[in-house]
């Protein structure tokens, strides 16, 4: 084994809560040995691990392929030759670099031509580094410049990505651990939309929650084949928490680049060939109209009335009950004119829902007394008469419950966006 240092940047440091400093999560061993086996290469010569951390993936790694070339980077200086020689056995064919995983010159730091790995394999970190220039000329090597509607958004995760992408051969291999946002989140359709296009993404297989310890993060492997051909077809299955794998669903392009998660596709499928006697609709042909509230949380307290909030949903109470907003949220037609001014009104025949939190599936309410103020972690739906009553009692269903949860997303503040939530059909 050999080790070399350089620069160990500052961007990289941003503690979590349950991360360490560089924000990562580590990969479990069964997790690790997962990704590999999905990797379809026999023999490659030469396997890079960006943030190898305390080395799990490329162990795993380096016993499927003891004959490959393997390369980790890491930027902690204290993790570096020592736990990746323990965790891979001290193998013969081992280079290790303490170094910036995202330095744009990374190539010529660790002896490395641009598009020469045969395998890459990374669990990126769970932060946002502060934007450099040379991030851009990143984006912009891996063809992802362009997908993004901001660069705020951009995440260690996209450019982790766009890094290996920049490193690996035509038709090499990538394997990585996904966070929720690049799967599902709609600021991330652009970036889907170009992997898909420019490259074969084999798989995506979601994880159960709460596999990496000390995190309820929603996380999948997914492995492509760099310029191997468009995706028509994205194969998804989920693993559940004995590891057995479900069985595999196939999403067009189209429908892929929206969304790729096994859990929203395969509640989608289900519901489409579900006979229950009505024609099945999108929860958006059923509204005229969708408010959000205006009122956050640390405005409540000072509101002149009484705001609903996610702690003012009832709890389910049988099968045919429905829940109601207390009449103490009512207001007077004189006062909601009043009020009107300065906040969203849901007003009586409206269905109340949460947008965020971690079990927002199971807040639901009806407005029957008076208009009401709501938070801004709310919606407000304006059903039509016609399908009033039936988006009721599918939303307060079982599988009303689990559409909303699948179709939500995040970390630990989930939250349903408009869109998805338009998009759901019953």
């Amino acid at each position: 084994m050999t080790a070399e240092t350089g620069y160990v940047g500052p961007h990289l440091t941003r503690s979590g809560r349950t991360s360490d400093p560089w924000g990562r999560y580590y990969t479990s061993p069964e997790v690790s040995r997962s990704l590999i086996e999905r990797i379809n290469v026999p023999k490659p010569k030469l396997v890079l691990e960006l943030g190898s951390g305390s080395g799990a993936l490329c162990a795993a790694a380096a016993s499927r392929w003891q004959a490959a070339r393997l390369i980790t980077v890491d930027t902690d200086k204290h993790l570096s030759v020592r736990e990746c020689a323990h965790s891979l056995g001290q193998p013969t064919q081992h280079s290790h670099f303490v170094h910036d995983a995202l330095d744009e010159d990374l190539p010529n730091k660790i002896g490395l031509r641009l598009g020469t790995v045969d395998v890459a394999v990374c669990n990126p970190p769970y932060i946002r580094p502060r934007w450099r220039a040379d991030f851009g000329s990143i984006l912009e090597d891996a063809g992802l410049s362009g997908t993004l509607v901001s660069l705020h958004d951009a995440g260690a995760d996209l450019l982790f990505l766009a890094q290996n992408l920049r490193l690996l051969r035509r038709k090499g291999k990538l394997g990585l651990i996904l966070p929720d946002g690049l799967v599902t989140a709609e600021r991330f359709s652009g970036v889907r939309r170009a992997l898909l296009r420019q490259h074969l993404i084999e798989q995506v297989v979601q994880l159960p929650r709460g596999i990496f310890k000390g995190t309820e993060a929603q996380t999948y492997l997914a492995v492509l084949s760099k310029m191997a051909g468009e995706t028509d077809q994205l194969t998804l299955c989920q693993m559940g928490p004995d590891g057995q794998l479900s069985s595999a669903v196939d999403v067009p392009q189209e429908l892929a680049a929206k969304r790729m998660d096994y859990a929203f596709h395969a509640q989608a499928i289900s519901a489409h060939h579900l006979q229950d006697g009505y024609r099945r609709i999108q929860v958006g042909e059923a509204l005229t109209d969708v408010i959000r509230g205006s009122i956050c949380s640390s405005e409540i307290g000072g509101f002149p009335t009484a705001v609903f909030h996610l702690g003012d949903f009832a709890e389910p109470d049988g099968e045919n009950a429905i829940r109601v907003v207390p009449k103490r949220f009512s207001l007077s037609d004189r006062a909601a004119k009043t009020i009107s001014r300065n906040a969203h009104l849901a007003l009586p025949g409206d269905i109340l829902l949460a947008r965020v939190g971690r079990n927002l599936q199971n807040r639901l309410a009806l407005v029957v007394h008076g208009p009401c103020v709501i938070s801004d972690c709310i919606f407000a739906l304006r059903a039509t008469e016609e399908h009033r009553e039936r988006l009721y009692r599918f939303l307060e269903s079982e599988a009303g419950q689990r559409a909303r949860a699948t179709s939500a997303h995040g970390v630990a503040a989930r939250f349903l966006s408009k869109q998805n939530l338009l998009e759901i059909q019953f």
